[in-house]
């Protein structure tokens, strides 16, 4: 038997829900421009290596049908919609289609990111494949964002003026040092957390010292961790209370 195209991932689903509220499957077919504009972008998406049926992969048709799964979602449709998809497609659905805005935002800022940070192309660099990692906004803008907190020149230039003025890199959301804890071996360490949400990163490559947060490997994970994702201030509360 052969094999199928890989599931829909939280990237593609967002893009195919930000077409949704676009063009109604009901009033429209595989045909319509924008449909095939979106398939020709998931099929640049960097987010499979494995596509079995590579003339089926997301072609205007399966992007029409996916349209389709939502309708039995929306109960402002009285259609029943296609009976297909799973439970990361209803998962889109609960986060986003509630907020039109954010899923403008988010789904116009996965296509400016497959033009990623000084201008390098996410489809060719690739993308991280953490599910641990990823955020609601998906793989694309997940990658983004690491490459940002990534950035040596940034985070050897955060690191140097905190300490200049504080002398020590204490964690911002628990007040954690390394050095206290470990002595020399703990010295200059600390992690860098790009405050900015991913939705609102620009491509520019430009990273300010405002922008970056001295966090401690645990809260570091939290906050990536956490959905929605918590700002540094957030998780301190959150701290605080427990």
């Amino acid at each position: 038997m052969a094999k199928r195209n890989p599931p829909w991932t939280r990237d593609e689903l967002i893009l195919a829900l930000d077409l949704y509220f676009q063009e109604n499957p009901l009033h429209t077919s595989q045909t319509n421009p924008k449909i095939v504009e979106l398939s020709e972008l998931l099929n640049r998406l960097p987010v499979h290596s494995d596509r079995p049926q590579e003339e089926l992969f997301r072609n205007p048709n399966g992007v029409y049908m996916k349209l389709c799964n939502y309708l039995r979602l929306d109960p402002s449709n009285e259609a029943a919609g296609l009976s297909g998809g799973g439970k990361l497609e209803e998962e889109v659905w609960r986060e986003f289609a509630g907020d039109r805005a954010r899923l403008s935002k988010v789904a116009g800022a996965i296509r400016h990111g497959m033009v990623g940070v000084s201008g390098v192309d996410v489809a060719q660099v690739g993308i991280d494949d953490d599910p641990d990692e990823e955020f609601p906004e998906g793989r694309v803008l997940t990658t983004l964002h690491h490459r940002r907190e990534r950035n040596r020149k940034a985070v050897r230039k955060k690191k140097k003026a905190v300490l200049a003025s504080t002398g020590a890199l204490r964690c911002e959301v628990c007040d954690f040092d390394f050095v206290s804890t470990y002595g020399e071996l703990g010295q200059g360490f600390a992690e860098c957390h790009h405050k900015t949400p991913v939705a609102e990163l620009k491509n520019t490559g430009s990273t300010r010292l405002a922008d970056l947060a001295i966090l401690c490997a645990n809260c570091h994970r939290m906050i990536h961790r956490s959905r929605p994702v918590l700002a540094v201030e957030g998780l301190r509360e959150l701290l605080v209370k427990t």
